[in-house]
């Protein structure tokens, strides 16, 4: 039998209110909170290439051992300070870790690591409108959605 994700009623270019994030970021420091929601939530903390200034924002990842995948939409300028590598702080299941992050935008990249967050991660492939079939990601959804994110690939250190 095949089963489909539910499609994600928000429209693409939705982004949470900045009050949203700051709730967010909130409940991400509390001890005993975050335990509900720190298995598919963290709060990355990195400078600002340009503005030099320090940001902390809430994001949906996935791990794959020292590795951490965040997919983030294209048309969000945040992740292009990770254009070249630079370091950041994770606040990861109630602890603050620290890393170097990479923006990937290369389509080819993307494919297969989208795959695999979406077969590992059922939450992000409805966040980006990901077509499951039987419990695996439909190759020509990923592919439609590829040119549409980035995946910020951070290496714990």
């Amino acid at each position: 039998m095949t089963q489909q994700t539910k499609s994600n009623e928000r429209p693409w270019d939705w982004t949470p209110p900045k009050g949203v994030n700051r709730m967010m970021s909130t409940v991400l420091r509390l001890p005993l909170v975050h335990r509900v929601m720190s298995k598919s939530l963290m709060l990355i903390s990195f400078t600002g290439k340009k503005s030099g200034k320090q940001y902390t924002t809430p994001v949906g990842y996935y791990r794959d051992g020292k590795r951490i995948l965040i997919v983030t939409k294209r048309f969000r300028a945040w992740w292009q300070n990770f254009v070249a590598p630079a370091p950041v702080t994770l606040r990861l299941q109630g602890r603050d870790v620290a890393g170097t992050a990479l923006s990937i935008a290369d389509e080819a990249t993307i494919i297969p690591l989208m795959t695999q967050i979406a077969e590992g991660a059922p939450q992000q492939a409805e966040i980006f409108h990901i077509e499951m079939v039987d419990g695996k990601p439909a190759a020509d959804s990923v592919r439609q959605i590829a040119p549409k994110i980035v995946i910020i690939e951070v290496t714990l250190a």
